[in-house]
């Protein structure tokens, strides 16, 4: 598999198979770059998976589904968030976020089969109480849950630090060290957030 980065405010990936050229998208903002990049690797999008709710992850969601016929996936406790700007904060900065309906309903320990890619999905609320993480052989798609020795905010709507304390401490009890794919700023690691992570230290 292979996963490209398509950074616009927030970071979305497009993850997609070298041999059958089908794919998924992990968080859209912004539906033409995820499609242009689709285009020129020539991959089919067949899914979009949503980490939380908020509108910098969801604002092209609508606009890929309708343009590509992606399958949505999204935890269910977000989905009040698709249609309530004062839940998905899309009025902070006048930002549209369209209706679009979600096909698939993920739950803590799902495992999805998607493009020939094993996707195991972990429920991690605290930042926002849909939040999912999405985990594959050596990648973790994280969200806003954690980032580089920094950590989601929980001041917001539905936000909890125990919930997110607790989200965190599940995904370091993850064996063996894997990428942290993150939806702001640079990727990072399990096993450097193990170390230098502030929340271990209770800052």
């Amino acid at each position: 598999m292979k996963i490209i980065n398509v950074s616009y405010q927030t970071n979305c990936y497009l993850v997609y198979n070298e041999e059958s050229k089908e794919g998924f998208v992990v968080d859209c903002i912004y539906a033409p770059f995820m499609i242009s990049e689709a285009q020129k690797a020539g991959v089919k999008i067949k899914a979009l998976l949503i980490t939380h709710g908020h509108y910098d992850h969801i604002m092209g969601a609508a606009e890929l589904k309708e343009r590509t016929g992606a399958k949505i996936y999204m935890h269910e406790s977000d989905i009040e968030k698709i249609d309530d700007g004062s839940k998905n904060f899309s009025p902070y900065g006048n930002n549209l976020v369209r209706h679009f309906d979600v096909d698939v309903c993920v739950n803590d320990g799902d495992v999805l089969d998607l493009c020939g890619t094993r996707v195991e999905v972990m429920h991690t609320p605290g930042h926002s109480e849909g939040e999912a993480c999405y985990i594959m052989d050596d990648v973790i798609f994280c969200g806003d849950v954690l980032f580089r020795e920094s950590y989601g905010r929980y001041d917001n709507y539905d936000g909890d630090f125990v919930k997110l304390k607790n989200s965190i401490d599940r995904l370091f009890a993850i064996k063996g060290d894997k990428r942290l794919l993150c939806g702001h700023d640079k990727e990072t690691s399990l096993d450097h957030e193990r170390k230098c992570n502030p929340i271990l230290f209770g800052l």
